[in-house]
C-alpha cells in the first residue's frame, strides 16, 4: 500500500518584462507596460541593474514578499515617510 504525500503549492513571484530606456548619472529609466497597454517610464537608481546591463536591454522584473532588513524598523520608516506625505498620487 502506497501513501500519497501532498506538497503545498508555492506561489510564483510576480514577474514582468521591462525595457531599459536610458542610464544617465546613476539613474536608470525603465519602461513598464501598464494595463492599458501604454508604456510608462520609471526612474530607479542604476545600482539595481544586473552587471553589464545597457540601454536597450530587456529585463525580467520579479517581486516577491520579503522580511524587512534587520537594520530597518518598518513602523519607524512608515511614520517618518507619512510626515512628508501630501496624500497625493505618486510615480515610481
Amino acid at each position: 500500500m502506497s501513501t500519497s504525500i501532498s506538497t503545498p503549492t508555492v506561489e510564483k513571484a510576480s514577474a514582468l518584462h521591462v525595457y531599459v530606456d536610458s542610464i544617465e548619472s546613476g539613474i536608470v529609466k525603465l519602461l513598464l507596460r501598464e494595463d492599458s497597454g501604454a508604456w510608462k517610464g520609471h526612474n530607479l537608481p542604476a545600482t539595481v541593474l544586473p552587471p553589464g546591463t545597457r540601454e536597450g536591454t530587456w529585463l525580467r522584473l520579479s517581486l516577491e514578499p520579503s522580511e524587512p532588513p534587520a537594520s530597518v524598523n518598518s513602523e519607524t520608516l512608515r511614520r517618518d515617510l507619512s510626515k512628508t506625505d501630501s496624500g497625493g498620487d505618486f510615480s515610481l
